[in-house]
C-alpha cells in the first residue's frame, strides 16, 4: 500500500472512530448532549481538527442518519427475500424493523428525532420515503395474493408503520412493561388484526350491492 492510500485509509478510520464516539455518547447520555468537543475528547484528538472532518455537528449527525437508513433498508430488503410467500415477508420486514431499533436504539433516535434533534435539509426525509417503498411493495404484495383491493395502500402503509414506531418509541421510553418480548408480541397480534381487517374490508366490498345504472 503506498503512502498516499495509507493516508487516506487512516483517515477514513479516524472519521469512522468519531461516528462511532458519537453513537457511544449518544447511548449514555442521549444525542443532545452530543458535542463535537466531547467527541475529540473521547477519541483523544483535538477538538479544533475535528472540523477538518466535519465542518460542524449537524453534518455529523447527518452522516450517521445516512448510515441508519442504509443499515434498516438492507435488513428490510434482506428480511423480504427471506421469506416464502407474501405475508412472511410482510412479517419478516416488520420484525426486522424492530430488530433494527432493538440493535441500534442510538441511531433509531436519531433517525426519527426522538431526542429532539431536528435537520433542516431533506435528506434524511428521502431515505425515509426508500423505506416507505420496500415497505408498500411488500404490502401490496399481500393485498394482490388474496385478490383485495390497494385502493387504500398509502394507509396501509402507514398504519403498519405507525404501529411499529409507536411500539419501538414507548420500548425505548421504556413505558411498556415487558419491554422488546411484549412489544414483539403486541405487533404480532396487531399484525394479525390487520390481516383480518382487510379481509373483511374485502369480503363487505365484495358483497356491496352495485349501483343501479
Amino acid at each position: 500500500m503506498g503512502r498516499k492510500e495509507r493516508r487516506l485509509r487512516d483517515q477514513q478510520e479516524l472519521k469512522q472512530s468519531m461516528l462511532e464516539a458519537a453513537r457511544a455518547i449518544a447511548l449514555a447520555e442521549g444525542w443532545s448532549n452530543v458535542t463535537m468537543r466531547k467527541i475529540a475528547d473521547r477519541i483523544e484528538y483535538s477538538h479544533a481538527a475535528i472540523y477538518d472532518y466535519f465542518e460542524n455537528k449537524d453534518v455529523l449527525l447527518l452522516e450517521l442518519v445516512h448510515e441508519g437508513f442504509r443499515l434498516l433498508e438492507a435488513d428490510l430488503k434482506l428480511a423480504r427475500a427471506q421469506a416464502h410467500d407474501p405475508e412472511e415477508a410482510m412479517r419478516l420486514i416488520a420484525y426486522g424493523y424492530l430488530g433494527f431499533a432493538w440493535r441500534y436504539p442510538e441511531l433509531y433516535r436519531l433517525m426519527y428525532g426522538l431526542d429532539g434533534v431536528t435537520f433542516s435539509i431533506s435528506e434524511p426525509e428521502k431515505e425515509g420515503l426508500q423505506i416507505e417503498d420496500v415497505v408498500a411493495l411488500t404490502v401490496k404484495d399481500v393485498l394482490d395474493s388474496h385478490g383485495w383491493s390497494t385502493e387504500h395502500l398509502a394507509d396501509q402503509v402507514n398504519i403498519l408503520w405507525a404501529t411499529g414506531h409507536g411500539l419501538v418509541t414507548l420500548t425505548l421510553a421504556g413505558r411498556i412493561g415487558g419491554g422488546q418480548a411484549q412489544a414483539t408480541q403486541l405487533f404480532e397480534r396487531a399484525f394479525q388484526d390487520m390481516l383480518l381487517a382487510w379481509e373483511q374490508e374485502a369480503s363487505t366490498a365484495r358483497q356491496a350491492p352495485l349501483p343501479n345504472m
